[in-house]
């Protein structure tokens, strides 16, 4: 009887493996990783990566229906994708998205894919292997939290404070009252914005342009996605971001926060902080009266500003 004994077949024949052998069998397979190298790093979302050449893939596109295309293509070398969450800790492979997006989306995707009405966007997929050799991972800042108060960020450069606000002109609770105690500004202009329905571009009120995406619509508009810089001293603005739906849940359970808002209105706060040259303070948008996940909200975060290399801080209040 060999019990639990594992088997080595040798010439057709059945030999039964003792324990020494099998020891000597996992000490061989340790050296031979610590030799060779077998480390495979495992993303968790969130990082960047660069191609250190042009490398194959495979691109995914999504429509409003039960249904998904796709094909292979290259990302160029020096292109940058930041990775999504994973669903387990050890994936074969990775969901990504272009950091330069539209250009990307114009070379692989095709026009008659990209002006089909139920289109809804794209995305890649990266083997982890491919991931780990023809990719390098770019070290970034990564959001930084701190104890204190959003409404008082400490920092040398121009700042930039963005809070999320509603599409139907309320301004009366939540982080809103903290901006209106120290100053008067935002909430006149946000009311006079709803009010005029389409914003306008003064001295210390402005509103940005996202091309090519806005060379159809108004980025001044009062609609959610777009937001409105108001100037309230010569380094800071704040940011009235508009991606919260009325303010209570719907029939069906739906919090006010709107994601896709919310990552339209970074991409502006992106290009503006660019623009002049500050860096972000946040509380954490969205999860107050809004109804939102942190989680959620920090992935956007990632992928607008982080994954952009926009310096950000966010506040817990005590």
């Amino acid at each position: 009887m060999l019990g639990n004994s594992h088997v080595r077949f040798l010439g057709g024949l059945r030999y039964p493996v003792t324990q020494c052998e099998k020891n000597l069998e996992m000490k061989f397979k340790n050296l031979t990783k610590k030799i060779f190298g077998t480390n495979i790093y495992y993303p968790k979302g969130g990082e960047v990566f660069q191609a250190n050449k042009n490398v194959k893939i495979t691109y995914l596109t999504h429509f409003m229906a039960p249904y998904t295309g796709g094909a292979k293509a290259n990302i160029f070398e020096n292109e940058r994708v930041i990775i999504s969450k994973p669903l387990n800790s050890k994936p074969k492979g990775y969901y990504c998205y272009p950091i330069n997006a539209y250009e990307i989306e114009k070379r692989m995707i095709p026009k008659s894919d990209r002006n089909n009405p139920k289109y809804n966007g794209f995305s890649l997929s990266i083997d982890t292997k491919s991931l780990n050799t023809d990719f390098k991972r770019i070290d970034l800042k990564p959001i930084e939290y701190t104890k204190g108060d959003a409404t008082n960020p400490k920092d040398e450069k121009p700042k930039i404070i963005v809070h999320i606000c509603n599409d139907i002109g309320g301004w009366g609770k939540g982080f809103v009252m903290a901006i209106s105690k120290k100053w008067k500004e935002p909430e006149t202009e946000y009311r006079k914005w709803f009010k005029a329905k389409i914003g306008e571009t003064i001295e210390n009120v402005e509103y940005q342009k996202i091309l090519p995406k806005d060379e159809y619509s108004n980025y001044e508009e009062f609609k959610l996605g777009n937001v409105q810089f108001v100037k309230v001293s010569s380094d800071l603005w704040i940011a009235n971001m508009i991606a919260q739906h009325k303010i209570r849940k719907n029939e069906n359970g739906l919090p006010p926060i709107r994601y896709h808002s919310v990552a339209q209105c970074l991409e502006r706060v992106r290009e503006f902080a660019k623009k002049v040259n500050a860096n972000i303070h946040m509380p954490r948008i969205g999860c107050g009266l809004a109804g939102g996940e942190w989680n959620k909200i920090e992935e956007i975060i990632n992928s607008q500003l982080i994954a952009h290399e926009i310096e950000t801080t966010v506040y817990d209040f005590e």
